[in-house]
């Protein structure tokens, strides 16, 4: 049977980006690579600085993030024209449980610049990043829900949102980050325990908020994630980073930490920079190994026999790009002999409500069926080649029987036969050394 990592957070005094990014640190990533990996991002070198220290009576691992917030950061496309505005100081930043002075090499930005970027700028610039797909769409995932909490809440469209605090490149490595360690601890499917936003109000850069503040409460709203509520002025302790990352990122929610079993295989916590009286300011993440044959997935579907295939392929793109698992098109023959489509998403059962309303709201169906279905997935992992000076991404796959199967991801390796006027074939058989795949 294979081995499906899962990744359960708990978040007892609630949850801020770096704590999460420092976890699964904790839980045994490779904070080197995680650097490297950061470069992808064209924002020039992120340090990831780690330390050990004591959350009340629990040990645990904290972090901050070293990088030039600007200089290397293009804020907008060609055009955007910013309001002047002027970037919060760092003493006023919101005063949640992860919050984390500059650290020693950071330098404000200068006069007249922001300290937000918009959501459209991060969203590209996350699409052409050389990253693993998995990390790029779960990237993707979070900050298109912060995104759409920050558009409801203002009254605009998600696609005009600029991010504030999280638009600072701590805040986005924090998410990249996130994702990038998941990946390197080959998580499968994240699985969270009850968020606790913090009472209080916070200072940010709309003014003093109440908490949780209307982002936070606006995710909390839209994915249906449990929340405790907790006495006391506490303050913000759940960060809008922090939820948009376990709201993005959960593939089920729980009360009962029962319902994610398995053996611990790693276990770790992050640590803040807040101490709250009365909690252990720390999230603690367990990596869960099971022996298990399958998982349940939702198929949506919906027969289409009005579109033209130029519209069909953009909505399936878009689809792909909300959180769909996979999507796919397949030609029928409708009554009165018209040429039609089935049009299939594969779906988390969670994200199945959000991607049904996704499908009528990007196609000309006037309804949409769906099933639950069982799915079975080999462990994978994701790496890199060099090949003739050339760098090229792989997966390998674990099968059944405990061989493994590599294989070059297509793109880049048409990219590097190009480069290198050398056939696709060739240029395959050195990377994995034998037309079968298995070693």
């Amino acid at each position: 049977m294979p081995i499906m990592p899962t990744l359960y957070i708990d978040m007892p005094s609630g949850v801020a980006g770096d704590m999460l990014l420092a976890a699964l640190l904790a839980c045994g990533g490779d904070r080197e690579r995680l650097e490297r990996d950061l470069l992808a991002l064209g924002c020039g070198p992120i340090r990831i600085h780690a330390k050990s220290v004591m959350a009340g009576p629990m040990a645990a691992t904290q972090v901050d993030v070293d990088a030039e917030q600007e200089p290397r950061w293009i804020q907008a496309p060609t055009g955007f024209q910013t309001s002047g505005q002027q970037p919060a100081a760092s003493d006023q930043r919101p005063a949640a449980s992860g919050q984390r002075p500059a650290a020693s090499g950071q330098q404000p930005a200068a006069s007249g610049q922001h300290a937000h970027r918009p959501y459209a700028a991060i969203r590209d610039r996350l699409a052409n990043a050389p990253l693993p797909a998995r990390v790029i769409a779960r990237a993707q995932r979070c900050f298109r829900l912060l995104a759409e909490a920050e558009g409801a809440v203002h009254g605009v469209p998600a696609e005009t949102v600029e991010f504030h605090e999280v638009g600072a490149i701590d805040a986005i490595a924090d998410v990249v980050g996130t994702c990038l360690l998941l990946e390197q601890l080959d998580i499968d499917r994240v699985v969270a325990g009850p968020i606790v936003p913090g009472h209080g109000t916070v200072r940010c850069a709309h003014g003093r908020m109440p908490v949780p503040v209307p982002a936070v409460a606006e995710m909390l709203k839209r994915t249906g994630a449990p929340t405790r509520l907790i006495g006391g002025d506490t303050g913000e302790l759940t960060t809008p980073t922090g939820c948009a990352l376990v709201c993005g990122l959960a593939d089920a929610f729980t009360t009962d930490a029962g319902a994610a079993s398995g053996r611990i295989t790693a276990s770790g916590s992050g640590a803040g920079h807040k101490d709250i009286p009365g909690l252990v300011n720390a999230v603690r993440c367990l990596v869960l190994s099971e022996d298990a044959p399958g998982e349940r997935v939702a198929v949506i579907e919906a027969t289409i026999d009005d579109m033209s295939g130029e519209d069909l392929a953009v909505a399936l793109t878009r689809l792909l790009e909300l959180g769909a698992l996979d999507a796919w098109l397949a030609p029928v023959v409708m009554k009165k002999g018209r040429p039609g489509h089935v049009l299939s998403v594969l779906a988390r059962t969670a994200d199945r409500p959000r991607l049904a309303e996704a499908v009528l709201l990007h196609t000309s169906s006037i309804g949409v069926r769906w099933h639950e279905a069982g799915r079975q997935v080999l462990p994978r992992s994701t790496g890199e080649v060099s090949v003739r000076g050339e760098r090229i991404r792989t997966k390998t796959v674990t099968l059944p029987d405990g061989t493994t199967r590599t294989k070059p991801e297509a793109d880049d390796l048409t990219a590097a036969a190009g480069r290198l006027g050398l056939p696709v074939t060739m240029l395959r058989q050195e990377i994995i050394g034998t037309t079968d795949q298995r070693t």
